[in-house]
């Protein structure tokens, strides 16, 4: 466009700010003015379709230029976002939490709160919630609670969603221009301005034929695409789960709105950059480099949609691109709880993604995904053992089975992870009979302090503290798996790892290795060996879940509900363990917390067992699993350097093993129960 033409659509433009159907919150005509010079210089007018907009801009015409576009979208097809909206099926908690946003009212990450106006009558966007959250304002700005008010529009027709839906955008588009990084932090960032362009793009399509979605608030949007568009482009993250958020981000914008100029090379640089990340981020075992199932599936989410929104384009992505994300879902399937949550690791929620896999199982034609996600009611068992080790993940996965009830835990040996880490190598999770037992304590907030300190720290998992302390930061990233030091075979598995990067703080050297051996079907065997160069203090914890109800019975601990997945732990030869149970305490130090998500935490219940050690020891725990009140045990250990004898009576039975405890742990000989 000219310079000609855009002077005087300037002029005209005036014109058109008065003509809009909506007020305009108290922006100027010039401000509205230059959007949308803005607006008509990034489109392609010579597109097919826009030619009513381009003679009405060849002729000076700005209110008409505006009506044609208008006219266009109202008649436009875009297979990837069809303008008739599939009507959801009624839920009154999604209707519920419209009604709240119309009232200001807001909930995220279990935290609700009425949003304050400003004086001009907006909402003041930047708000960080009842608790001073950046997280909350972060959440406000990327632009959740359209969906809500969309989807109660759908369900129920009903105009007062779509209209708050205008207004909302409309409001947030005018009082927030586009800003560069650290300009406006809690309004324009790139994790925001990839949800924005999502839901944007969703209601822009599904709201096409309400008269509540103004022509200026369409206008407005359209406006404002190439500004989200420009900042993911320029100011995208180098790395991690943010970059393929962003680059999905990117290509929406184009593919929702094809009709801007630059819109193919959008697509063609978020292409570019997913696959580079794909191979970038995702460990050859699938794993997601941060090792945090939350961000795992957040990352293949978006890597995923990338998929779903240019497969109606036409657009081919590499092959490789979707071998990669096949075994990001395998990753996901194996690691699934048989209650079909993923394991609660590092910055995770517990994230319920049995439902995503069973809904990808024909689409990627898997039939033992299916078989896991449905717990053994669909498609066909798959392949070799139900245990599945992640050498480079360094993670392994021990089971007994498909079904709901079967015998599940988590063993992490191997590195941090790229972001989002905790410092809990050698922990152990453990479910059993369709519950959660043993288990992490998740991650509860971002917020700097001392509840930070305790949900990343080692206190809050199942390892093992020296003098008090825990460990240390570990390598984040593996440069070789660790294949050798995990073994599945079909009566047994064993996992192996070391933590030797030294505990905070602690004078000298100290080390903590264990061995986890699991009889399927049976029980564990968990061999714990410190190395140290002086006397010290030690402290073993044991997490339960909030729902467990726990017993301490001398040395032994047992959650006993009944009817319902239990563990009794069992120290070796009796140990003089001075055993005690924390739940929900604060002073003088945090203990005995679980956080569901971002936000939650609940007490629960943690045995922490201490000792004084003179010297380098060596020790081990059997956990039982029953349904119900387990059965009475006992673990006898001796040692022959490396070699661990380990004799398990439980009820009336006895059973032996000899492990050799080591990088390249071995099953010597057993002796079955009998």
């Amino acid at each position: 466009m000219n310079r000609h033409i855009a002077v005087t659509l300037l002029i005209a433009a005036i014109a058109v700010s008065h003509a809009c159907a909506e007020d305009a919150g108290g922006v100027s005509a010039p401000s509205r003015s230059s959007r949308l010079i803005r607006l008509f210089d990034a489109l392609d007018l010579d597109r097919i379709g826009l030619a009513g907009v381009r003679d009405a801009v060849v002729r000076e015409d700005g209110p008409a230029a505006t009506r044609a576009l208008m006219d266009y979208y109202r008649h436009a097809v875009n297979p990837a976002f069809p303008s008739a909206a599939e009507k959801p099926q009624r839920d009154e908690a999604t209707i519920a939490r419209a009604d709240a946003v119309l009232n200001d009212t807001f909930t995220f990450y279990d935290q609700t709160a009425k949003v304050p106006r400003r004086p001009d009558g907006g909402l003041q966007w930047d708000y960080t919630g009842p608790a001073n959250d950046n997280e909350w304002a972060w959440a406000l700005n990327r632009h959740f609670h359209l969906n809500w008010l969309l989807d109660a529009y759908l369900m129920t027709g009903d105009a007062k969603y779509a209209a708050a839906w205008d207004a909302h955008v409309n409001d947030w588009i005018v009082h927030n221009p586009y800003a560069e990084p650290n300009q406006n932090p809690l309004v324009w960032r790139g994790l925001e301005t990839f949800f924005r362009v999502r839901a944007w793009a969703r209601g822009f399509y599904a709201l096409q034929d309400e008269p509540a979605l103004t022509a200026d608030t369409r206008i407005l949007m359209l406006s404002s695409i190439p500004d989200h568009a420009r900042y993911l482009r320029e100011f995208h993250k180098s790395k991690g789960n943010w970059v393929a958020m962003e680059m999905n981000g990117l290509a929406t914008a184009g593919v929702a709105w094809p009709e801007f100029r630059d819109a193919a090379a959008w697509i063609d640089y978020s292409v570019e950059r997913l696959t580079a990340e794909l191979s970038a981020q995702v460990y050859p075992d699938g794993a997601q480099m941060e090792l945090t199932a939350s961000y795992h599936r957040v990352t293949l989410g978006n890597f995923q949609a990338a998929v779903d929104l240019l497969q109606p384009t036409g657009r081919e992505l590499p092959r490789a691109f979707r071998e990669t994300i096949e075994r990001m879902w395998d990753y996901l399937a194996y690691t699934l709880q048989p209650n079909g949550f993923s394991p609660l690791n590092n910055d995770s929620d517990l994230d319920q993604n049995g439902p995503r896999l069973l809904a990808q199982a024909e689409t990627f034609n898997r039939p033992d995904w299916a078989y896991i996600a449905s717990n053994e009611s669909n498609g066909a068992a798959p392949d070799g053992l139900p245990s599945r080790a992640f050498p480079w993940a360094g993670q392994l996965v021990m089971r007994s089975g498909w079904n709901r009830d079967a015998q599940w835990a988590f063993f992490d040996a191997g590195p941090m992870g790229i972001g989002h880490y905790h410092a809990d190598k050698l922990h152990l999770s453990v479910s059993a009979y369709g519950r959660d037992i043993l288990v992490d304590a998740g991650r509860y907030t971002y917020v700097g302090g001392d509840w930070r300190k305790y949900f990343t720290g080692s206190a809050s998992h199942n390892v093992i503290l020296i003098d008090g302390l825990g460990q240390k930061n570990h390598p984040l990233k593996a440069e070789v798996p660790i294949g050798g030091q995990f073994v599945t075979v079909p009566e047994y598995d064993l996992g192996y790892g070391k933590f030797d990067s030294g505990f905070a703080e602690v004078e000298g050297a100290a080390t903590h290795e264990r061995l986890v051996y699991y009889l399927r079907g049976g029980y564990w065997i968990v061999v714990d060996r410190i190395t140290t160069d002086r006397p010290r203090r030690i402290t073993a914890l044991w997490h339960f879940h909030p729902d467990c109800t726990v017993a301490v019975d001398g040395q032994t601990v047992a959650s006993t509900d009944a009817d319902a997945g239990n563990v009794r732990i069992v120290p070796s030869n009796g140990e003089p363990w001075d055993v005690s149970l924390v739940s929900g305490q604060e002073t003088p130090a945090i203990q005995g917390w679980w956080s569901r998500e971002y936000n939650h935490r609940t007490p629960s219940p943690a045995v922490v067992c201490e000792r004084g050690i003179s010297e380098s020891v060596t020790f081990a725990w059997l956990i039982l699993p029953a349904k119900g009140v387990p059965p009475k045990g006992a673990l006898t250990i001796s040692l022959d350097g490396n070699r661990v004898s380990c004799d398990v009576e439980v009820s009336s039975s006895s059973y032996s093993a000899l492990l050799e405890l080591g990088e390249s742990p071995a099953l010597i000989h057993s002796r079955m129960p009998g």
